[in-house]
């Protein structure tokens, strides 16, 4: 499948900084976060976003193009690492050592990467509302996956709620980039 995104404007993204780290809007977010149950059973499935949409089709007997889902998230990752390696903004734990805030953090593989924009949050909206637009009766579904996805690293400590909507910002527009050629 050619590359969605080679035209998709990264740029547009570049102008929307997130809280300093020692701000009080950073340790607003920090303390905001600590106080989200957690829940290992709901991250860990919702880390897995090929998986949580493949579910959702299950669940709703509606059969889903799973390449697709496999490139979406493949090719939508270039331009998200790109704004990611830009702001460089870590990882809630680490700041949150800094400021003297024991956050419990339920550590990922996923999590290797600068925290602002949060990929899971753009690529389960995309892929959310994509897969809403080809299975109607499913659509509900799709989407509240979407935005599980999104929340669930919120719950992991893996982003602040900032970086989550963030992400979600950029997978609207990612969807409607691309929306119209799949």
């Amino acid at each position: 499948m050619k590359n969605l995104f080679k035209d998709f404007d990264v740029d547009k993204f570049k102008g929307k900084k997130p809280p300093a780290n020692k701000s009080l809007g950073t340790y607003n977010e920090v303390k905001e976060i600590s106080k989200i149950p957690m829940d290992k059973k709901f991250v860990d499935d919702k880390d897995d976003i090929a998986g949580t949409f493949n579910s959702v089709a299950k669940k709703n007997k509606v059969s889903h193009d799973k390449k697709l889902v496999d490139s979406l998230i493949e090719q939508s990752s270039k331009p998200i690492l790109e704004l990611k390696r830009f702001y460089k903004r870590p990882r809630p734990k680490r700041v949150a050592e800094e400021i003297d805030i024991d956050l419990k953090q339920y550590e990922l593989n996923s999590m290797k990467t600068p925290s602002y924009p949060s990929g899971h949050s753009a690529q389960g909206i995309m892929i959310g509302k994509l897969l809403a637009d080809k299975h109607p009766n499913a659509a509900k579904d799709f989407i509240q996956a979407g935005k599980d996805i999104s929340y669930s690293r919120n719950v992991a400590k893996a982003h602040y709620k900032s970086d989550s909507t963030f992400g979600e910002e950029i997978g609207d527009a990612m969807y409607n980039h691309i929306k119209d050629k799949v």
